[in-house]
């Protein structure tokens, strides 16, 4: 795995987004952004960044997309990839340890830190999958191809339901993500998507 992809900055404005504020327009009380900072800091330590990859050359039968054995039918998904050749498929984790302390924040009433850590959370996972995109784009093309935007089971006309096959054909399993019976990703923090990349 390369350093650069598991090397998460966590910028403090995006994590004021997450939360719903609004760096502009929304007044951020001394303590509270204070509060943000030490909370970023200290969820460095418990971030356990990982991440798997599978790809495969795009075919097309019957209006289906077939990725070796894994099979999409999605017309969304179809004029997603109209313009890739192939497809990219990820799994990603930061790990359960800061599923942990936000269930350990919420077990002691603090509301806020909890709601903090959770934006932390999120922004991070986010970080590393656009990492992630990043780096492979870089090096399938260099600096001219575009990767298009991300699809995950339960958007558009794809079921959640294939969540299941999805992590199954990336191997997410390797990785620490389990999934529940009403197809929610474990730990909380971990993202799947595919996407392609225009030449």
């Amino acid at each position: 795995m390369s350093d650069k992809i598991l090397n998460l900055k966590i910028n403090y404005d995006s994590v004021l987004i997450r939360m719903g504020a609004n760096k502009h327009k929304t007044k951020i009380d001394d303590n509270i952004k204070t509060s943000i900072l030490e909370s970023i800091e200290f969820s460095k330590k418990l971030l356990n960044p990982k991440y798997a990859v599978s790809f495969a050359d795009k075919k097309i039968k019957d209006g289906k997309i077939l990725l070796d054995d894994f099979i999409i039918e999605s017309k969304d998904i179809l004029k997603l990839l109209e313009k890739s050749d192939s497809v990219y498929a990820i799994a990603a984790t930061i790990g359960s340890r800061l599923d942990d302390k936000i269930d350990l924040l919420t077990a002691e009433k603090k509301l806020m830190l909890s709601y903090i850590y959770d934006a932390i959370g999120s922004v991070a996972v986010e970080e590393l999958v656009d990492n992630i995109c990043l780096d492979i784009r870089l090096k399938i093309t260099g600096h001219s191809g575009i990767c298009t935007r991300r699809f995950s089971p339960g958007y558009g006309d794809w079921p959640v339901k294939n969540q299941k096959e999805l992590l199954s054909w990336i191997g997410a399993a390797k990785i620490g993500i389990v999934l529940s019976e009403s197809f929610q990703m474990f730990p909380r923090k971990s993202v799947s998507a595919i996407f392609g990349i225009e030449k």
